[in-house]
């Protein structure tokens, strides 16, 4: 009996046309001036088909032809080259609690210029806004460039996000602002109706760069850890980032973890692993158990306790048994549901201790369905957040940019 295959089985012309152009393109976000032989090489593309993309892109200015090139060992007509032909800007924002950083990237390469400033994150939105065009501009006049340079912004920052509408549902660190807050109108009037525009939750975007210098965890479901002001995380499936229609799929800070701790969390519940391990909650620790080794008050953070539990600290150690104990139960129930390959901690938390590590694995190794192992991979990535915020949010859109010329 013959098999009939549904219409969305078969493979169209158009769909092998964007196939095609996907590949070729992809070959230019190294930046590289290319001949169609080394595209055709790279891609095993025919070269017809090559030579017909290139003639597109040249068209709509994101390939410009740079002219002929050497010709080949054994003579012959010399090729003509490609290379990427817009250089418009990505300019990343991280509009966070303490800081507003600004970095430049190209809509090819990494991100270069980021400028960091000290500021207090305003709880009115209007003055929030005003503040954020004030060191725009400021920006510009450094880096000499204007809005017209720029292809899109990309605007990270705490909160859940509604990525469709560009709606912030609510940011717990400005709870000022509301909710559902339609970012587009505050946005536009400081960048114009030009560029592209994309607002992102930070944790999201810090997560998402981890893929651009470890292109094996595209093939994994990977759960990064944001620990700064709060705890939240990117859940990554295959390179693919899981929001959830409210975008709640991942904030395990409000995981409820205790229903017999009354410390309230900005959520509006208690017993969340957010407020449970947060540094003010340590602090507190620490006083009511009268040890002032480590200091007091704001003296105390997470790298100093992690530091002191390293070096054999009694009571550094209990506590820092508590909190792994804390992310051992989030993790237990996290694999229950994701299965996560790896999981990596970035930020406050990827400062911990040997002490840490080994309690965290030694209580998920409890599990019997891991027989005696935590059942995935745990990491500590103890770069930049600011950096790796703004170099996820680049790439993100730079895979925006290229899309929409593989359509066209």
């Amino acid at each position: 009996m013959r098999r009939q295959l549904a219409n969305n089985q078969i493979a169209m012309p158009s769909d092998l046309k964007r196939v095609n152009r996907h590949k070729i393109l992809e070959v230019f976000r190294s930046g590289e001036t290319l001949t169609a032989a080394d595209i055709h090489e790279a891609t095993h593309i025919s070269r017809p088909t090559v030579m017909r993309a290139l003639q597109h892109f040249c068209k709509t200015g994101v390939l410009k032809s740079v002219g002929l090139g050497n010709a080949t060992s054994v003579g012959g007509k010399k090729p003509e080259q490609f290379t990427f032909g817009d250089n418009r800007k990505i300019l990343s924002i991280s509009l966070w609690p303490q800081t507003i950083t600004f970095a430049l990237c190209g809509l090819v390469g990494d991100i270069s210029e980021l400028t960091q400033y000290e500021h207090e994150l305003e709880n009115d939105l209007e003055a929030a806004f005003a503040s954020l065009n004030s060191y725009v501009q400021d920006y510009y006049r450094e880096q000499k460039i204007t809005t017209k340079d720029l292809y899109g912004v990309v605007l990270n920052l705490p909160g859940t996000v509604d990525y469709d509408r560009l709606l912030l549902r609510y940011n717990p660190k400005a709870p000022g602002w509301g909710t559902d807050i339609a970012m587009e109108p505050h946005l536009r009037a400081i960048f114009g109706d030009d560029v592209a525009l994309f607002v992102d939750n930070a944790g999201k975007a810090v997560g998402r760069a981890v893929l651009l210098d470890n292109p094996e965890y595209n093939e994994r479901r990977l759960l990064t850890v944001f620990s700064t002001w709060g705890i939240s995380a990117c859940m990554i499936e295959r390179g693919h980032v899981l929001n959830g229609r409210d975008s709640l799929i991942g904030e395990i800070g409000h995981a409820v973890i205790s229903d017999s701790v009354e410390t309230t969390c900005t959520c509006g519940k208690s017993g969340c692993l957010e407020s449970l391990v947060s540094i003010k909650r340590i602090r507190q620790m620490l006083k009511d158990a009268g040890d002032e080794d480590l200091g007091t008050g704001e003296k105390v953070t997470f790298q100093s306790l992690f530091a002191a539990s390293e070096n054999g600290h009694k009571l550094a150690r209990s506590i820092v048994g508590y909190v792994a104990h804390c992310f051992a139960t989030v993790m237990h129930n996290l694999a229950l549901t994701y299965n996560q390959d790896t999981v990596i901690f970035q930020g406050d938390f990827a400062y911990a201790d040997r002490h840490f590590d080994e309690c965290l694995k030694q209580e998920l190794s409890q599990f019997r369905y891991f027989e005696g192992e935590p059942g995935f991979t745990i990491d500590y990535d103890r770069r930049q957040l600011t950096k790796l915020a703004a170099r996820g949010d680049s790439a993100l859109m730079q895979r925006l940019y290229f899309a929409s010329f593989i359509n066209d």
